[in-house]
This record gives structure tokens, sequence and C-alpha cells, in this order.
């Protein structure tokens, strides 16, 4: 295939490509929208070969393939950075933008060291810029559950927890006699089984740490009408439980890759 200027034409497909610890999430743009997507596992030894497979079986049709003009992708897996980005300008022609601290359309980070924050978070800020707030806490709910602080094009610090899966799954390991769960609400707080008693726990549990630092995090930024925006697989759980989740956007990881995509273009810049 010949190769083609990493610049979208009119009408142009773009791709973008979220590389998580449990899923990559590929989603295909047209028109400011999300056209299709895609949630893959993601394993840390994919070879090259698989993934262009992968890609070439998602996007079926010679014309949907040549109509995606640009990609981009972030990564919190390493060591399979070097083969997505390959396998991409492998079918698409062109190699791929690389969402990370050096390259976030000018996003001024207030961190003491840069290149530790995750590729993902950075792309939710973007993503939540994409959507017109210009201030707020991001929730991402996923194999972590990361709080996220940004304004005034600033990316101001976070925090990590555990995620509810991966609480479930190292009790579940460490604990003979408990097991994992289906998540789901349960009418009371009391458990009178062991599972609803673990469905408690994580899921009142964590609505919990989230208020107390939600209302922790707003006190000492003094933000005054900031947004809080839940994202990741587990934020639809979260859907009517918490008064300061005002917005539940499960695709902000993905908008956000694709506004870098948008912003290079608007500006004119590629990354180095």
């Amino acid at each position: 295939m010949a190769a083609k200027s990493n610049k979208p034409g009119n009408g142009g497909l773009r791709l973008a490509v979220d590389i998580g610890n449990t899923n990559t999430v590929i989603g295909l743009f047209g028109g400011g929208k999300i056209l299709h997507r895609w949630r893959l596992a993601t394993r840390k030894d994919t070879t090259v070969d698989e993934i262009s497979l992968w890609l070439n079986g998602l996007v079926r049709t010679d014309a949907e393939r040549s109509a995606i003009s640009v990609s981009a992708m972030a990564s919190v897996v390493p060591a399979q950075d070097d083969n997505w980005a390959r396998a991409l300008e492998g079918v698409f022609g062109s190699p791929p933008e690389i969402l990370d601290y050096k390259n976030c359309l000018g996003l001024k980070l207030d961190y003491e060291i840069p290149r530790q924050i995750g590729a993902d978070r950075l792309a939710n800020v973007l993503g939540a810029q994409a959507l017109g707030h210009s201030e707020g806490v991001i929730i991402d709910l996923g194999t972590a559950t990361t709080f996220d602080i940004f304004g005034a094009n600033t990316y101001w610090g976070g925090i990590i927890c555990p995620g509810i899966q991966t609480s479930i799954r190292s009790l579940a390991a460490s604990a003979a006699k408990l097991s994992e769960v289906e998540l789901r609400w349960t009418d009371t707080v009391i458990g009178k089984t062991t599972d609803d008693a673990l469905r408690i726990g994580m899921l009142h549990g964590t609505l919990g740490q989230l208020e107390y630092l939600l209302k922790a995090v707003i006190a000492e930024r003094k933000m005054k009408k900031p947004s809080v925006i839940a994202t990741g697989g587990l934020a639809p759980l979260l859907s009517g439980r918490s008064k300061a989740i005002r917005v539940i956007e499960p695709d902000l990881t993905l908008i956000g890759i694709h506004h870098l995509l948008v912003g290079i273009e608007k500006k004119g810049l590629r990354s180095k």
C-alpha cells in the first residue's frame, strides 16, 4: 500500500485506539461522531500480524480503509506500543499520532514527573475539553479508579484507587470463602448473603469513596461549579446513584484521542 499523508481529507474518517490494561477499545469517527466502536481483550504478547488481522477484520471494506486518513493511539501498555503503531501504519498507510505527555495539544501539566501521567488520563482531559468542560474532575472506573482534576487548559493532578473488579478479584484470590460476584445494586446496605455483602462493600463503598474524595478535591481547588464526569466500563453502574456526578460519558477516552487528531489538524502540528 502506498504511504499517504497523515492529514485528514474532506470527509475523511479518523481512528482512535485506547490500549488499556484490560481492554483495547477502538473507535471509528466520522463527522465528529463515533460511527463504530470495538472492544478487544488486551494481551501483552499480541504480534503486529495479529493486530493487523484484527484491524482488517474490523474495518472490512477497502473503501472504508482508504477513507481512514489518520489514526491516533493512547496506551498504558508499553509492551504493545510499537506493535500497535506498526500495525496501524501498515494497514492505513501512515504512522499514528501517539498521545502522551509530550503530545497533548499544549495541555499544561502541573505534575512533578509528567511522563508518569497515563496517556488515558490525558485523553480523558482532552475529551472533557472537546465536550466543552473547562474545569472539573474526571472519574474513570476501569482496572483502577482514577480521578483527574483539570481546568484552564491545565492538568492539575489526580488520585489512583483500586478498581472495583480489581478489588473483587484480589479478595477472591486471597480469601477462600469469597468469590467473584455479578456487580449489581442491592436494596439494602446490610447484606444477608456473602455475595450481597461483597456487592455492597464494592458498590456502596466505591460510591462513598467517590463522594468523599470529590468533596475534598473541590474544596482544595476552591472550585465553584466544576464538571464531574464519570467514564470507563463501570461508569454506567453509577447512573442515578451520585448527585455529584452530573455527566456519564463511557466514550470519553476515545473522544479525547480523536480530539488530539482534530487539534493537530487545526493547528497544523505534527508530533516528533
